[in-house]
């Protein structure tokens, strides 16, 4: 599809941004509804994200922006109405423009996993989860999302005793009836931390864990290189990588931007 002056723009924003991958699966999503909307790379730095902020309230270009590391904080506070979600994690990676030139915003990270779990017939009600890196951004997010989408224990695991301390603060706020738990077996392992981009990185789950559960995810590993996915698939669990999540991630996305479902 051609670009033109009617072109909307749903741009993605990070400092560096060389290295996203929503592009391709976004301009894909945008053509074959035949929709005049192209998702663009911003390299934003820190001290122009105010700027940044400006022009996408002003500018009836843009439909909204996907926010990646490190502007999810500063998201946060540009948006003028957050969805609940968003508003429990302090965070956020979607922005809306509204009409009248206001930010609506979501976090859709931890949503993006459950939908990929549902997808590979998955379930999380009343299900258990060992989430590992759960400090994160990601990891917390997804912690989150399982307790929305009815999990019932969580095993929560960060080797920065600080972030995980936060996040089992967030569970016991707004989800007390979700259980912490020491015991090492879940029915869902995730892998919330980079470990599964190298093919050398050892998994961080034991062969007893992964023997114990029925679905394991990474969220940044793919079958051939990450050595978790590589042991699961051998001992037969249902995989979800990271290419599941990122499909999951556009559809939410996309959900949100068009305004399928309000704040």
């Amino acid at each position: 599809m051609e670009i033109s002056g009617k072109t909307k723009l749903f741009s993605i924003i990070g400092a560096p941004v060389a290295g996203v991958v929503s592009p391709p699966a976004v301009n894909a999503w945008f053509e074959a509804r035949n929709m005049d909307v192209k998702m663009v790379p911003f390299n934003i730095p820190l001290e122009g994200i105010d700027t940044f902020w400006d022009v996408l309230r002003v500018s009836e270009t843009f439909l909204g922006c996907s926010v990646t590391y490190p502007h999810k904080q500063s998201a946060y506070a540009a948006a003028k109405i957050r969805t609940d979600r968003a508003t429990r994690l302090g965070a956020l990676n979607t922005l809306r423009r509204n009409p009248d030139g206001s930010l609506s915003g979501d976090a859709t990270d931890g949503l993006a996993l459950v939908h990929a779990i549902l997808a590979k017939g998955g379930t999380l009600t009343g299900r258990s989860a060992h989430v590992i890196g759960a400090g994160g951004g990601a990891g917390r997010a997804i912690i989150d999302a399982f307790c929305e989408a009815g999990i019932s224990r969580l095993i929560v695991e960060d080797t920065d005793q600080m972030r995980r301390a936060e996040t089992v603060s967030l569970i016991a706020e707004y989800w007390p009836n979700v259980s912490i738990s020491q015991k090492q077996v879940a029915d869902i392992l995730v892998d919330a931390t980079p470990n599964g981009k190298s093919a050398t990185a050892k998994s961080l789950f034991s062969d007893d864990a992964i023997g114990g559960c029925k679905i394991v995810c990474d969220i940044a590993g793919d079958p051939a290189m990450s050595q978790f996915l590589i042991n699961s698939e051998r001992m037969g669990k249902t995989l979800v990588e990271a290419s599941d999540m990122g499909h999951e991630q556009v559809e939410v996305q996309m959900e949100f931007l068009l305004q399928k479902k309000q704040p």
